[in-house]
């Protein structure tokens, strides 16, 4: 879970009013969701081409391509 907090922590500090749940998947399960469209996920490599975590900084600037 360290790096869904870290993650969390990035969506809070860029989006003070964001409403961020953390809820635990399996398999690695790691999703980021916008109003029900999902922008990341590490296992359907949505919005990347391997699987792996988001890089430091990468789920903001997905964030504000989507609003």
């Amino acid at each position: 879970m360290p790096r869904a907090s870290r993650v969390e922590d990035e969506i809070k500090a860029a989006f003070s009013d964001a409403i961020v749940k953390k809820i635990p998947g399996e398999r690695g399960q790691f999703d980021i969701s916008v109003d029900g469209n999902v922008i990341f996920s590490k296992l359907n490599k949505i919005g990347t081409y391997i699987e792996r975590f988001p890089d430091p900084g990468e789920i903001v600037t997905l964030l504000k391509k989507a609003l």
